[in-house]
Order: C-alpha cells, then structure tokens, then sequence
C-alpha cells in the first residue's frame, strides 16, 4: 500500500510536467534540439530532486516568509494559467485533426474544470490511469524510430526544461508530501525520475526522426501508422496537465470568490480566450518565462527546506 501511495505520487507529477508541449516533441525540439543522452539524464534528474523537496515540503509542513510565499503563489498562479491556456490551444488542434470539428475544446476544458478542477483525487487518479498509457505509446512509436541521439551537454538547458513546469506540478506535490512518509517520498521522486527520463529518450528518438514540423512526434508516428495512437497519447497528456493546473488555478481563485463554480467558469473563460493566441506562439513566448521563473522558485524552496533541515539538526 505504501509502495502504491509513493508510485501513485510519481505519476501526479509526471502527469503534470508532461503536457502537449512535450507530447508534440516541440519542448524536446526546443530544449534538446542537438543535444545527447546526458541532457536528458540532467533533466530527470533535476525534476526527479526537485520532486522529492517538494514532498518533503509538505511532510515537514515548512512555512515560507509571507513575502516569499506571495511571490511563489503568484508565480505558480501566472505559469499554471500560461500552460492551462496552452493546453487548450493544443486540444483544439488535436481534436480537430481527430474529428474535423471546431470548438471541441471548449467543452473539453469545462469538464476539466468542473470535475478534476473539483479535487486533487480526480487529478491524481487521472494521472495514475493516463500517465503509463502515455509512456507505453511514446514508448512504441519511439522505438520504431531508428534516428541517432547524438549531441553535446548543455545543463543550463537542461535545467532550465526541469524547472519550466515544477511551478505548478510542485504545488501538487507539497499538498501530497503531507501524506507520505519518507520511503513513500523516495519512491515517488525515483519512480517520477525514471519514468520522466524514459519518455524523454524516446521523445528524443521520435522528433530527431521527424526532422521538425509543428507537431515532430505525431509526423513521425503517422509515418509508422501509428498516428491515432500518438494523437491519443497527446490528448492524455493533455488532458493532465490541463486538470493539474486548472484544481491549482480554481483553488485560489475560489479564496477570492468563495465560490468554486464561479471560479471554474472564469477559470475556463479566461483560459479559452488566451487560447485563441494559438498554442505554438504560447509555446514559444510563455514556455521560457514559465521555465525561468519555475527554476528560481524551485531554488527558493530547495533552500527553505534545506535551512529548516539544518536548523532542526542544530
């Protein structure tokens, strides 16, 4: 049981870092456009670090200074409406392709809100259900995919990918470190690492394959056949990410208006219309500030529990 609580941690996190910026291969063509195998060893291991401090975060119940916390949860605010609008944009370019009609992400983004936007337990069982089913196909339609991975290291790029989602994803995980101990806290940041890692290698394999393109990863499934398969991975990835930061999103808005169907219809609003910028110039304008400012705030509350760590040693 313990074991289950730990992986089904893991994948609340994968779920959350791994959104359609990553499942079309253009986060991958951005960040590791020629770079080898040991980026992405620095990547999973950076998220893999950075989750297991969020979890103990929350497991020590470590309070951050009130100015430090009004920075952090506005960060976390601005980077989750950024990717939650993305993911909109995304879904309805897949749904389109899937269906051939329009406006199919608007109620798409509702039911996110209205029912995993409700509870954490919705996305996390989400999460637990899609996250595998999303490795498996990547997975696949990776392996099928002869290019080589070769390239220089770049960390600072490297890390610069981890941090870009660790905003929101490490909001989630504070809330879930508060009930887990800490062999459940070291299973989920292995498990997450280990699986974040395998997804990137063959995410790698597909879009060096696919040679560039809007969406690389569905070019290079469609290729093999297997472009319904890659559109379903897509979707799931997603649908996580939107449910992730649409729960964060609704929760602090509904401070504000003490009412949480209220705050889920702004929520939706607001999302769709930042949507209609298109999900490739949010990719490539909102990603990197998102990423810079999940660094610096994943840094921050690295510190804080390192200090509240040290402080409870003396």
């Amino acid at each position: 049981m313990k074991c289950f609580r730990g992986v089904r941690a893991a994948a609340l996190f994968v779920g959350s870092v791994v959104g359609a910026g990553f499942a079309t291969g253009q986060e991958i063509s951005l960040f590791f456009g020629g770079d080898g195998v040991w980026s992405l060893v620095v990547a999973s291991l950076f998220m893999a670090v950075c989750a297991f401090a969020f979890l103990d975060m929350g497991a020590r119940r470590v309070a951050m200074k009130e100015g430090l916390r009004l920075a952090t949860d506005s960060a976390v605010a601005l980077s989750s409406f950024a990717v939650y609008a993305a993911m909109i944009a995304a879904a309805e370019e897949v749904l389109f392709r899937l269906t051939g009609m329009a406006w199919l992400s608007v109620p798409l983004a509702l039911a996110v809100s209205f029912v995993a936007g409700k509870s954490v337990s919705w996305v996390s069982a989400l999460n637990f259900v899609a996250v595998p089913l999303m490795a498996a196909v990547i997975v696949w339609v990776g392996a099928r995919c002869s290019a080589p991975i070769g390239g220089a290291i770049h960390p600072l790029r490297a890390l610069a990918y981890g941090g870009m989602n660790l905003l929101f994803s490490g909001a989630l995980m504070i809330g879930e470190g508060e009930r887990l101990s800490l062999g459940e806290r070291i299973t989920a940041a292995v498990t997450a690492g280990v699986v974040i890692f395998v997804m990137l290698l063959f995410m790698r394999r597909a879009v060096a394959s696919a040679g560039g393109g809007e969406m690389p990863f569905l070019e290079a499934a469609s290729r093999d056949g297997l472009g319904t398969f890659a559109s379903l991975a897509l979707l799931l990835a997603i649908v996580t990410t939107m449910a992730g930061c649409a729960f964060l999103l609704i929760s602090r808005l509904t401070a504000l208006t003490r009412d949480r169907t209220l705050s889920a219809s702004l929520t939706t609003l607001a999302g769709f219309l930042t949507s209609l910028v298109g999900f490739a110039p949010l990719v490539a304008y909102a990603y990197p500030v998102v990423s810079l400012l999940g660094v610096a705030a994943t840094l921050a509350a690295v510190g804080v529990v390192t200090a509240r760590i040290v402080k409870n040693k003396n």
